[in-house]
Order: structure tokens, then sequence, then C-alpha cells
């Protein structure tokens, strides 16, 4: 059994993340008002601040995203979207200590959120069809079949927004475009194979 020091020190070395004050599913369908309204509810909504690396997947790669989201393929913490909104608990106001605007800023998922605003803005395809064409079927993307989770945080200082940003972000490695195509390859050997 781990003495109180010992826990104190062990959670010191792993330092857990904080954890979001607030979840809430939103279909696709609604997330343009879920932003819209917690932008009005805040103070504004900054999708793209100063730490992030603004829009970067590609058309293709949102055509992806949403192409796997349907298929069932991409897992549920794959939906989620971290926001920070430091004067959450209570609408207009932060401690004396905060140093970050209020307002709702992006943390992570802004590629995926992308992909599912731009796709119900009819701006992207999927399966080379647009959002309409998939109306009254069981892909429409309009019931609440498809939908990302927001969970919020309420950070108050920068340098632990920061903290968790690159707690998140720093450590992964992206499959280079060889590799996927290396797959790829072995996959269409199975398949004509078959």
């Amino acid at each position: 059994m781990f003495s109180q020091a010992r826990a104190a020190a062990l959670r010191a070395y792993i330092k857990p993340l904080a954890q979001a004050k607030y979840e809430v599913d939103t279909h696709w369908h609604f997330v343009e008002r879920m932003l819209e309204s917690l932008g009005k509810d805040y103070g504004g909504i900054e999708l793209v601040p100063d730490y992030q690396r603004g829009h970067v997947w590609t058309e293709e790669q949102q055509q992806h995203f949403i192409e796997n989201v349907m298929r069932g393929a991409v897992a549920s913490s794959g939906l989620v979207i971290q926001l920070n909104c430091p004067n959450f608990d209570s609408l207009t106001t932060t401690s004396p200590k905060c140093d970050l605007p209020n307002g709702v800023q992006c943390v992570d998922g802004l590629q995926r959120l992308t992909a599912v605003r731009r796709f119900m803005a009819g701006e992207v395809s999927v399966f080379g069809m647009t959002k309409d064409e998939f109306r009254g079927s069981e892909y429409d993307p309009t019931r609440m079949t498809f939908r990302l989770k927001f969970a919020i945080f309420s950070f108050e200082r920068k340098v632990e927004l920061l903290d968790h940003y690159l707690a998140l972000n720093a450590g992964g490695t992206p499959h280079p475009k060889s590799e996927i195509e290396r797959v790829k390859a072995m996959r269409d050997e199975l398949a004509l194979a078959a």
C-alpha cells in the first residue's frame, strides 16, 4: 500500500491532466448553433488562438475523417473537441490571477471540428456525395446519429493551458505517406489474391 507521501510523489511525477469542467455531446446539425451560443454567452470564440497550428488538414484529409466517422471507424476519443473558457464558472468575470482573455478558445480538435463544419456547410463532399444527398438515409448527418463531444476546461493561466496543449500534442509521430502507401500495396496484393 502506498503511503500518503509516496502517493503524492507519484502524482507529482505523473502530473495528471486537468479534467474538463463540462462535457456535452452535440449532434453535427447543432454544432454551429452551439459555437455561436458559447461565443455569445462567454465573450467570444477564438478557434485559432496563437498556440494553435491553424487549419492544416487538406480537403482530402477532411473527407477521410468524415468518411471514417460515417463508417464507425473513429473511436469516441477521436470525436472530442477541447475548449478553454477561463470565465466558464462566472460568465463574465475571472479571478485576478487570470491572464487569458474572456471567451472560448479551441485547445484541441480544430482539424476535426473544421472538417465537420465544412461538411455540414456543404463545402466538403464524402463518398462523392454532399451532405444533402444523404438526407433520409441512415447516414443523414442532420439526424442524431453523428456527434462531437465538447469538453470545456477553465484554465485561467496561459502557462497551464500551454502545458495542457503540449501534453496532448507533443510526442506523437504521424504516419509518413510512404508508410501508408506501403500498407495500401499490401492490402491491394491481398485483395487481388482473394
